[in-house]
Formats: C-alpha cells, sequence, structure tokens
C-alpha cells in the first residue's frame, strides 16, 4: 500500500514538474509524451474519464448548428489532455474534438455533450482514434503571423527545431439561391482551408510556394532542391510536405 502511494505521488510530481515547461514550442517532446501516456493510462484505469464535477465549470451545452458541412478538426471523438491559460490547469480523461467553427471543444459525457472555448485552451494532446497515435494542437495566439496571432488553433506535424505545423480556416459560404431560376443553395455552408507552416521563431511563415521556403536559409537550399527532385514532392500536399520536414530535421 504504501509503495503505491509512494509510485502515485512521484507520478503527479512529474506531471506538475512537465507543465511548467509545457506550451507553445513544438519541442516540448518530454511533456507531450507524459502527457499522452497519462491519457492512455488513466483511460484503462478508470475506463473513460475523471469524475465529471471536476471541470464542467465554465462549459456549457453545445448551441444548434445553422450550417451545412464539417466543422470539425477531426471528426473522430479522441481521448485528450488540455492545458488552460487560467493557471495552467490540465483537464485529462475527457473524449473530446474541436469545433472549428465554433472555436470550441466537445466534451463527450454518458449522456450529455458539454463545450468549452477554445480561448481557454492553451495546447491539446490529443489520441487519434483511428492510428492511437497523439496529436498537439496549439492555440493559435502563441504564434504570430506577418505580426498578427493566428485564428483557432494549430497541429504540429513535425517535431523539430523547423518544425511543420497545419493551421485550418473555415469559409462561409452564405446561401446563393435564386427562386426565379430554382438554382443554388438554401443553406450556410462552410468549407475548410489547410495552411502550412514553419516556424521562426515564434512567427509562423506560410508555405506558399517554393520560395517561401528560402526563408530557412542557404544551408537548407541544396538539400530541399535534391529531396523535393528525387521524391516529387508537392508543397500543397500534408504527406509530402511532412516527408519534406522530417528529411529536414535528420539531416
Amino acid at each position: 500500500m504504501k509503495r503505491n502511494v509512494t509510485a502515485a505521488l512521484l507520478i503527479v510530481l512529474l506531471l506538475c514538474g512537465c507543465l511548467r515547461t509545457l506550451g507553445q514550442k513544438p519541442d516540448d517532446e518530454i511533456s507531450k509524451s507524459v502527457r499522452a501516456n497519462n491519457i492512455i493510462t488513466s483511460f484503462s484505469q478508470f475506463n473513460q474519464r475523471l469524475p465529471v464535477g471536476q471541470i464542467l465549470t465554465g462549459m456549457s451545452t453545445p448551441s444548434v448548428s445553422e450550417i451545412v458541412g464539417n466543422p470539425y478538426w477531426d471528426t473522430h471523438w479522441g481521448k485528450s489532455s488540455l492545458l488552460l491559460y487560467k493557471n495552467d490547469e490540465l483537464v485529462e480523461g475527457y473524449v473530446t474534438r474541436y469545433d472549428i467553427y465554433k472555436d470550441e471543444f466537445e466534451f463527450r459525457l454518458t449522456n450529455d455533450v458539454r463545450v468549452m472555448s477554445g480561448s481557454k485552451v492553451k495546447n491539446v494532446v490529443w489520441i487519434d482514434s483511428v492510428t492511437n497515435k497523439p496529436r498537439y494542437l496549439i492555440n493559435g495566439r502563441e504564434y504570430k503571423e506577418d505580426g498578427a496571432p493566428l485564428s483557432g488553433f494549430v497541429e504540429v506535424l513535425v517535431e523539430a527545431k523547423v518544425a511543420l505545423f497545419k493551421h485550418i480556416k473555415i469559409e462561409v459560404l452564405k446561401p446563393d439561391f435564386n427562386p426565379a431560376l430554382n438554382v443554388g443553395s438554401k443553406d450556410t455552408r462552410i468549407l475548410k482551408k489547410e495552411s502550412f507552416y514553419f516556424n521562426s521563431g515564434e512567427s509562423l511563415i506560410r508555405i506558399k510556394s517554393k520560395k517561401s521556403l528560402d526563408a530557412l536559409g542557404s544551408k537548407y537550399e541544396q538539400r530541399i532542391n535534391q529531396f523535393m527532385k528525387t521524391n516529387n514532392i508537392k508543397l500543397n500536399n500534408e504527406s509530402d510536405l511532412v516527408r519534406l520536414f522530417q528529411f529536414l530535421a535528420s539531416t
């Protein structure tokens, strides 16, 4: 019994120490791994989630959607660990998903769904229910593009000194129904647009073309050119970009 209590205290101390350094930068691999392992452990031991009353403060029921389309970063629910801005509070053990359009995290409870504003969340370690691998989302205001904070969240696709990020923006398409011609749509629809970035300090540089990669510096130029030519890399393709930045991280 005494040995179990000691082990539990060590885990708590380890997590508390990691939270001090966790946050907006992609090199917090240790903290991310601890949180990911903690999620898996808590679900296996406690079956689904921590006690409901522990985090329901500040959460509400979701509003009825008036749009047509998929507003989620990923439609699948995933086990998650959310680090909040307020007091670095850690919310773990819940199944969640992120609504980009509303900037809200949905929490699936036993017989209910609750939501929390994305503005309260600093970053998220989210276990992909399909691959069972951790994914890492960071509040966009932790980074800037052309001097202005990004909206919503960014996902870290490759963690390295020069990291690769993905940002998804929602474009709202208003109804365009023409009653005279009986054509068009009566619904408000959404279109998701993906953009990819790499970091330069606390700023993010959008990858618009091969010229965008010049900001990485001349030391990368030859390696990038050779790898892109050999592997037929397309800069608007996520898997190709992941391969490129993983290559740069390994050389």
